[in-house]
């Protein structure tokens, strides 16, 4: 059983509140929510009254008392295992800019927290030099695009689909979907290796449109400010867009890429430590915050 579910039942029954309990576990009310939903699903038990905040249902009353014998257990064989072994492990994490802040900052401190005594090192890195890091055991796992299927030594965390962003003022603003055809002649600002732009040119080659590109930026975070600053619009990803933007999708652009963590050591414990919290992790949860680089 994922032992960050539990956490997150007791942060709820200690607090009193879905809220609180999400405030102490350091993640946001819906991954905690989804992580307490997976719990129950694990257990084929209620463990809340819904509906009545964080009371618990008898199932729930009953299930605490293990819930907390577990959690002692673990910080026991934790704390004996620690002052029986060696040096503190290292785990070193390479990550691509541009995924959402908020996700993956919540993950690393949450990692952090329960496992103080691993020594994480991360470094933001495009990807071919992630993945030449990881060849030479210069990083123990990366989170990066899924080129292919995953094998054994990878996890697939999200997919990332792309949304059109607009000012809010822009004629397109009020409309909820747009097609390639819309964006005829309109000012367009690109990051031109964003992983995106291929599909999105032979799309526009394909219908003979051909929009204004007006700007050409490093990262996702510059579109993001042009189109804020009403200068033009933008195909981003999702999770993206924050304030003082209209979001539509583009049914004909059905592009995603998979997300993933891949690792090199099979049996390293500090990547799999990490493994466990990338898997019970709400990647799909739409914060709107800042972004990391790209």
């Amino acid at each position: 059983m994922n032992l960050t579910l539990i956490r997150y039942f007791m942060a709820v029954v200690e607090t009193g509140s879905f809220t609180r309990g999400a405030e102490r576990a350091n993640v946001t009310q819906p991954t905690l929510s989804a992580g307490i939903k997976r719990l129950e699903e694990a257990l084929d038990v209620a463990l809340f009254e819904r509906g009545r905040g964080a009371q618990l249902t008898p199932a729930g009353a009953r299930f605490l008392p293990r819930a907390r014998l577990l959690l002692q257990e673990w910080t026991t064989a934790r704390r004996e295992l620690r002052q029986a072994q060696a040096p503190r492990q290292r785990l070193r994490l390479g990550y691509i800019p541009g995924l959402p802040q908020h996700q993956l900052t919540t993950l690393l401190g949450s990692f952090i927290a329960a496992h103080p005594d691993t020594s994480l090192e991360i470094l933001e890195a495009p990807a071919a030099n992630l993945s030449r890091r990881l060849q030479l055991g210069r990083i123990d796992a990366a989170i990066l695009f899924l080129d292919q299927e995953p094998g054994e030594m990878a996890l697939p965390l999200f997919r990332q689909r792309y949304v059109l962003a607009v000012p809010p003022h822009h004629v397109l603003a009020h409309r909820s979907t747009a097609r390639i055809a819309d964006l005829q002649d309109q000012p367009f600002v690109i990051r031109p290796h964003a992983e995106i732009m291929p599909a999105a040119e032979r799309l526009f080659a394909a219908q003979n449109v051909r929009p204004r590109i007006i700007g050409r930026v490093e990262s996702d975070a510059g579109l993001l400010a042009l189109v804020q600053a009403g200068v033009g619009i933008a195909i981003v990803p999702h999770w993206l867009p924050g304030k003082n933007v209209a979001t539509l999708t583009l049914p004909e652009l059905r592009e995603t890429h998979r997300v993933g963590l891949i690792w090199r050591d099979a049996e390293g414990a500090a990547a799999a430590q990490l493994r466990e919290f990338a898997a019970g992790h709400d990647w799909d949860t739409e914060v709107q915050h800042p972004i990391i680089g790209h």
